[in-house]
């Protein structure tokens, strides 16, 4: 058997301090990201050649919004959390934060959310039910992916992280749910 050294013991509890302090990994990517990373992973390869997804960073401030109004959604019976594991079929719910709409879906976070192995069936469902409603402007999809943190309603229980995945709506554009002709 190898011994380790206190000197090796103190390094590797510093770095998983470390690492718990910060949320980093040792790559340098904290686990939030490399999650993230993940989803958009496995929906490019669900999307093949079918869409030209467009990530929108940006978006992300509309997300603690877009999750408020999805878990009231929720609440009324209209929709559901989904296991990204075990979602098969669903469909988007669409939510209007401000001018804008959204087409989303919010996933439970699985044990293994780094792993782009965990959200494939997830990304299969979202290519098959939902990305063909958002596309604009040929088969272009403005999306974003989000993590965000929910409080308990009652403020007693324990909060809950949840994969906020939507897509904007781009109405009167082509491929947009309304046309408007141009004016003459």
């Amino acid at each position: 058997m190898r011994k380790i050294s206190r000197r090796a013991v103190l390094l590797l509890g510093g770095a998983l301090t470390l690492t718990a302090l910060t949320g980093c990994w040792p790559s340098g990517i904290s686990s939030s990201e490399q999650t993230k990373n993940a989803v958009k992973t496995a929906l490019k390869a669900a999307v093949k050649q079918n869409y030209n997804l467009v990530e929108n960073k940006a978006l992300s401030v509309n997300a603690q919004a877009i999750l408020k109004a999805y878990l009231k959604e929720v609440e009324a019976g209209n929709t559901d959390v989904f296991e990204p594991q075990n979602v098969t079929n669903f469909c988007p719910t669409d939510v209007t934060v401000g001018d804008d709409g959204f087409g989303t879906a919010v996933f439970s976070m699985p044990e293994n959310a780094v792993d782009p192995q965990a959200w494939k069936r997830a990304a299969n469902a979202l290519v098959a039910n939902f990305l063909c409603y958002y596309q604009y402007n040929g088969n272009n999809v403005e999306f974003c992916v989000e993590i965000v943190k929910q409080e308990a309603a009652d403020g007693q229980g324990e909060a809950a992280d949840y994969m906020v995945i939507f897509a904007k709506k781009h109405d009167g554009e082509e491929g947009g749910e309304i046309w408007t002709p141009p004016a003459l």
